[in-house]
This record gives C-alpha cells, structure tokens and sequence, in this order.
C-alpha cells in the first residue's frame, strides 16, 4: 500500500539572512542571522518571524520604519524603492536593517 506523503509547513521553509546594524545590533544579538519564512516571504512576514525570534527588536524596528528613519535594504536595494513592507523575499536573499548614523 502506498504511503502519502504529507504536506507540512516545515517543508515549504525558507531562509532570509537579517543583518542588523547600529544600536539595533545590541537588541539583536548577533551582527547576522538565518530566519526561516514561510511562501509567499513579505518584510511584512519577517518582522512577524522576527517578533518570534527576538522580540525585544521588533518594536524599535516598526517604530524606524513607521517614523521613516530606518532604511531597510534587500540584497543592496532599498526597501523603499521596492514594495516596501509587501517587498516579496526569496531564498537566500539578505536583508539589512540601517538606523541612522550621526557623527562628523
């Protein structure tokens, strides 16, 4: 008798690399992690992965974005110039999380 294989959400797992950078970095806890996302992967979908993973970062990180201070790049290009929070991800791609940076 065959056996039927069943569809679980592991399987359809992916990974996104997140670098964080500046103060957030502290929160963070590393300078990069893998988080894995589940189709379709928005911004959106990471942060909520990222409220999971590291929840003390998440509210510095809606607070950037909703105050339009904190650049997000995936793989080198601005978040904004994409679909922003909808900005779909894919297997392997980076993210990067920039606060700004004073100084002079």
């Amino acid at each position: 008798m065959p056996t039927e294989r069943s569809s679980t959400t592991q399987e359809a797992q992916f990974y996104v690399t997140v670098k964080v950078f500046g103060a957030l970095r502290d929160r963070f806890g590393a300078g990069a992690r893998e988080i894995s996302l589940h189709p379709p992967g928005t911004l959106r979908g990471l942060l909520s992965a990222l409220s999971v993973a590291v929840p003390d970062l998440v509210p510095k990180l809606e607070e950037g974005l909703a105050d339009g201070y904190l650049n997000v790049l995936v793989n080198g290009r601005n978040a904004t110039f994409l679909d922003n929070l909808d900005t779909i991800l894919d297997a392997g791609d980076t993210v990067a999380f920039l606060p700004p940076v004073g100084g002079g």
